[in-house]
């Protein structure tokens, strides 16, 4: 952090820090909040990772209000979980350019945000929302599109900047503990006489809620090897490795592979390792979303990189192992659950809070190997639950 500020590099902490100091002149200052909201907004529209982060939450005020109709800004990458995971009742779809990871052109990525938010804002403004709560701790916030939008009651954390356009700022504590838990934060600065519990803010769903697809016999183990960012990318041949790992030993040979992901990257890595190894369960760019949370709620465990796929798992309570980089803090950013597990290598750069870097020793200095013997500890205690 830059002072009260998620950014690594100070000129820009600099920048948005004089900004905020203008932005004051128009603070709303001290709005009523009202007992019993008749229409909320959320909004996050970070990547995958980051929208299932506030299923919690959106739970939490599904109890906690349950009169209320509920909506969420996303962005159209976040759009299939928040639909699936029936916590909605609307989706306002908004593409920033700043969170957008596609191979469009920057010009392009800005074209696609202006569209976007012209068709969004009218409809959150009509929407005549209550309550706005912002769950995106960086830059860029959806604060903005709150003041727009003319919501009277907008809470969001400070961190990103623009906190003078909110009611209710919160200052983000760069703590050690799951993101998730630091959305209490934002219900104590509107509701404080209310007993918040952070154990709540888990994002969870019994994996009885899906049927156990019918061509997945238990057991069987789910390896996802794609990351929604390159820097994340474990490699193949280290997936290869593992797989010869997991055919030759007998504590895990008895289980079925199976080998999720999306897009052709993934869909590419999948065929090689189905080509290698006979037997293995190829379901990448073969398995819709519904099908793929089945897929992640009945498998004894779930080895995959700092990706969706890991809360996904983590969500369900489906053992599962995320192979971190060095780049955030795990304890933060990594699976929350009580069977969530992270393997990074302990380098004196991390976490660095940078985009990856030329040589990646705290992903790639993880060895197959290593990975392994992780994978036998935890089947092994999921054998005793």
């Amino acid at each position: 952090m830059r002072g009260p500020y998620l950014v690594r590099h100070p000129l820009k902490a600099a920048a948005i820090a004089a900004r905020d100091g203008m932005l004051r002149l128009l603070s709303p200052g001290s709005t009523p909040v009202p007992d019993d909201p008749r229409h909320i907004l959320l909004a996050n529209w970070g990547h995958l990772g980051d929208v299932v982060t506030t299923f919690g939450l959106a739970a939490t005020l599904r109890e906690r209000f349950p009169d209320a109709r509920l909506d969420m800004v996303v962005g159209s990458w976040g759009a299939l979980p928040a639909r699936a995971s029936g916590l909605f009742d609307t989706l306002h779809l908004i593409d920033h350019h700043a969170v957008n990871r596609s191979s469009a052109s920057p010009r392009a990525k800005r074209t696609r945000y202006h569209a976007s938010l012209a068709t969004a804002l009218p409809a959150i403004r009509s929407a005549a929302y209550d309550v706005a709560i912002d769950c995106y701790p960086f830059y860029p916030p959806a604060h903005p599109l709150f003041q727009k939008a003319g919501i009277p009651v907008r809470a969001g954390f400070a961190s990103g900047g623009y906190g003078p356009l909110l009611t209710h700022p919160v200052r983000w504590t760069d703590a050690s503990q799951p993101v998730a838990s630091h959305y209490r934060g934002l219900l104590a600065a509107l509701w404080p006489e209310d007993n918040w519990d952070m154990d709540d803010l888990r994002p969870r769903t019994p994996s009885e809620r899906f049927a156990c697809p019918d061509d997945l016999a238990a057991p069987y183990m789910v390896l996802h090897p794609g990351a929604g960012a390159a820097f994340k990318d474990w490699g193949i041949d280290r997936w290869m490795a593992l797989v010869a790992l997991l055919s030759a030993h007998p504590q895990t040979s008895s289980y079925r592979l199976v080998v999720t992901g999306a897009g052709a990257g993934e869909v590419a890595v999948a065929r090689r390792l189905a080509d290698a190894m006979p037997g293995i369960i190829d379901l990448a760019g073969r398995a819709d979303w519904p099908r793929f949370e089945a897929v992640l709620a009945h498998a004894d465990l779930v080895v995959c990189p700092d990706t969706v796929t890991a809360h996904l798992a983590a969500r369900f309570d489906t053992p599962v192992l995320a192979i971190f980089t060095g780049t955030n803090d795990p304890h933060q950013w990594g699976p929350y659950s009580r069977v969530g597990h992270v393997m990074v290598q302990d380098v004196a750069c991390a976490p660095c809070n940078r985009s990856g870097c030329a040589a990646m020793a705290c992903i790639g200095g993880t060895t197959p190997e290593q990975v392994f013997a992780q994978m036998i500890t935890i089947l092994g205690a999921s054998d005793q639950r």
